[in-house]
């Protein structure tokens, strides 16, 4: 026997956005679902770890700039309410060569946000943070207030808040099917059938076999993370390691302090090679060489006083627009969606803010963040 039941919002996908999401649309009074395929706060997707970077000196161009600030102010709020800290400040840094686009583009994004920070000289830079390799003519943005956000607890706190306010949390559930039309949506899980307003879709990598009908040009790549230690643990400490981002030429990486004892988390920069995946339930083999390589090839020339042989590794993956830009708002093609994905390995830093926007389009059908540069829509053609 099928029953039904009806809400004003269904979140679909419980991870970095999805979780946020069904916190702020339950926090404004409306019927929320959430509606998650693993367990809670799960290391199947794109938000585990342990691990993740926040600054708010970005190079990924201006229209992340609202969206990161208005994250930070969630993240705090979050927090205020967590049992456990969700994030630490370590400072942060972004490297590159003078007069680069990664140096103009945080030195801009710092300054139309009003945000602090500070141009380091190649002097003051080597002699502030010796742990990185010296190229000539690196110069580093300095953020003191960037640091460490936990994903998992950050999903889990999200969750908690999300259940407070009256939200219907189902975790290891899975959604066969989305109906969607102008009159809202039906989501087929079971023998149960759940009606909506609006759904917000934020299953990651997992969006497209949902939504196959929007034809989204998103791709599945498989981004994984990747420790190292070294002989002086504390110099790779909160304290004396702020997190950050490296574009010196073809050296491309991240990375964060060791905030726990397993080490230096590193990661290679979006110009490494990496698997690509043609289903998101393909990302479940070991680790292997192909995954550890870029990365220990980069942690060798990027840091002398670090082992180059990975400490430990595990599986991540994130799905990738062309542009590498979010997808972030409704289409014409699914009114009744909105629609969020493409998160390109930059996303959870700002997840608070594209969940809270997610609750806005949901319950409002507009946000007061500028949302073009994120439409679904960019990617449509005239066959549409």
């Amino acid at each position: 026997m099928t029953t039904s039941r009806t809400y004003d919002v269904a979140v679909l996908g419980l991870g970095g956005v999805g979780s946020m999401a069904a916190w702020r649309a339950a926090a404004r009074g409306a019927r929320t679902i959430g509606i998650e395929q693993f367990g809670e706060a799960h290391s199947r997707g794109s938000s585990h770890g342990g691990s993740r970077i926040f600054r708010q000196t970005l190079f990924e161009g201006s229209a992340y700039v609202p969206l990161v600030d208005r994250a930070l102010r969630l993240w705090r709020e979050l927090e205020a309410h967590s049992p456990t800290a969700l994030f630490r400040r370590t400072g942060g840094l972004c490297i590159g060569p003078r007069g680069s686009a990664v140096i103009a583009q945080a030195l801009r994004s710092a300054e139309e946000g009003g945000f602090e920070h500070r141009l380091l000289e190649p002097d003051e830079f080597a002699d502030r943070y010796p742990q990185h390799a010296v190229i000539e003519g690196d110069v580093a943005v300095f953020e003191p207030g960037a640091g460490v956000l936990n994903p998992e607890r950050c999903v889990s706190a999200a969750l908690a808040r999300a259940r407070e306010a009256g939200a219907d949390i189902r975790l290891r559930t899975r959604v066969s099917k989305i109906h969607h039309d102008t009159d809202g949506v039906r989501i087929d899980i079971g023998d149960e059938q759940i009606h909506a307003r609006r759904a917000i879709v934020a299953t990651g990598a997992w969006f497209t076999e949902l939504v196959p009908d929007l034809d989204l040009p998103l791709t599945i790549i498989r981004s994984p993370l990747v420790w190292f230690k070294g002989a002086d643990r504390a110099a790779y400490g909160p304290d004396r390691f702020p997190v950050f981002v490296r574009k010196s030429g073809d050296l491309d990486g991240w990375g964060i302090t060791d905030v726990d004892g397993a080490g230096v988390k590193i990661g290679a920069g979006p110009s490494a090679p990496k698997p690509l995946l043609d289903a998101a339930d393909d990302n479940v083999y070991p680790i292997d060489r192909r995954d550890t390589d870029p990365v220990e090839e980069f942690c060798r020339r990027a840091f002398p006083g670090l082992d180059p042989v990975a400490a430990a590794a595990e599986p991540c993956m994130n799905s990738r627009t062309p542009d590498r830009d979010f997808l972030i708002g409704t289409s014409v093609l699914a009114p009744s969606l909105v629609l969020a994905s493409g998160f390109s390995g930059h996303g959870f830093k700002h997840a608070a803010a594209s969940g809270d926007v997610c609750a806005d389009l949901a319950l409002d059908g507009a946000s007061g963040i500028p949302l073009d540069a994120f439409s679904p829509d960019r990617f449509r053609t005239e066959e549409h």
